[in-house]
């Protein structure tokens, strides 16, 4: 199968590994009609054969047994770093022609180990958060600014077990990742639950100096917790500053702006100024509930990551792997200095539901209007 293939206009038929965060793709290809799930790929579990059966697909626990007619396959289960098989998987796949996307994060030789595999045939490495509509939106912005102004430094605040995709996202606004130099760890010091597991190091990229703050709790008894600990992203521009508030945003500019001076040099609120606000929310100006965030933003990130691999040239393809690969060791780089994960329990710290009740009730919730 050749990387310059032409897809035909019918539905692509996509098989999925994985059924953890793999239920994200396959509601992703099941809702949309531009693609047909043609199968999932695993083990052979219970609970693969009744996901199999609820979608009417079949179960491939060999390779060897998948039919012609796959235009891609998505593996979506962890690589070496997760102990998992995810790039085992995807060589085999790419050793039939079959075009793979491949779920982050991958130490630097799984990448060139696909990367070899796939010989004509479309391979990449699936960021997945640089596709979310909020961090496009930033990244759109971040692409503003540098055209306008000049980037002076930056900050990524992040947990541990997104830092990979932080570094992703961050290598993209900053438009310039070939070369870094790391400096020493400091550990914040605090007990339990007060940034006892926050690890803080200063990096030069290119010329830029970025502040990493990765904070290594994990939830022993739910290791994708905290969501409020995924990303953070500021640029400090000669004209503002540009911030990922989350990863799911939103995203604000808060420009900097002259005091308004009369012919005296006294501030005058009565000169003739453009009136920029001096915040403002970029995009999706309201982020949305977490049920609606999977619904809506992921699934929307998974059709940018398939469209991106069906769009894929033998150019691309190269240009991508090599930005992965800068991705991986920079990854691998922190991590090995930032040590160990810091178990914690959230448990019992706090309810959502009450702040956000007593919030309401306080009408701090209300957008209030200035006339």
């Amino acid at each position: 199968m050749s990387i310059e293939r032409k897809f035909n206009m019918h539905k692509k038929r996509i098989l999925v590994c994985g059924t953890g965060f793999g239920k994200i793709y396959l509601k992703t290809i099941v809702e949309n009609e531009k693609y047909e799930l043609a199968g999932i790929i695993g083990k052979g579990s219970d609970r693969t054969k009744k996901i199999a059966n609820d979608f009417n697909v079949p179960v491939y626990t060999n390779i060897e047994n998948i039919e012609a007619n796959i235009d891609a396959a998505c593996v979506v289960v962890p690589n070496a770093a997760g102990g998992g098989q995810g790039t085992d998987i995807a060589e085999k796949l790419l050793l039939r022609g079959i075009p793979t996307l491949l779920e982050h994060p991958a130490h630097e030789k799984e990448i060139i180990k696909c990367l070899k595999a796939s010989k004509n045939t479309p391979f990449m490495i699936n960021p997945f958060y640089r596709y979310i509509s909020p961090v496009q939106d930033f990244l759109e912005a971040a692409k503003v600014m540098n055209h306008h102004s000049v980037l002076l430094s930056a900050s990524l605040d992040c947990a541990i077990h997104v830092l990979y995709d932080g570094i992703d996202i961050l290598g993209c606004a900053l438009e310039n990742f070939s070369g870094w130099k790391l400096g020493t760890v400091a550990e914040i010091v605090g007990s339990t639950l007060k940034s006892g597991g926050n690890k803080s190091i200063k990096i030069m990229i290119g010329d830029i100096p970025v502040m990493f703050v990765i904070n290594t709790d994990v939830d022993k008894d739910d290791p994708d917790h905290p969501l409020h600990l995924y990303h953070r992203i500021e640029l400090t521009f000669s004209t503002g500053r540009l911030c990922l508030v989350n990863t799911h945003g939103p995203v604000i500019w808060m420009p900097f702006q002259h005091m308004p001076r009369d012919e005296y040099g006294t501030i005058s609120i009565d000169k003739d100024n453009k009136e920029i606000p001096t915040a403002i929310m970029l995009g999706n100006s309201k982020p949305l509930s977490l049920k609606k965030t999977v619904e809506y933003i992921w699934t929307g990130a998974v059709v940018q990551a398939l469209e991106c691999l069906f769009s894929m040239d033998k150019t691309k393809k190269m240009q991508m792997a090599q930005y992965q690969i800068f991705v991986s060791r920079l990854w691998s780089e922190i991590s090995r200095k930032t040590g160990y994960l810091n178990l914690v329990n959230y448990n019992n710290s706090g309810n959502n539901e009450e702040i956000f009740d007593e919030l309401q009730k306080k009408g701090l919730l209300e957008e209030k209007i200035f006339v």
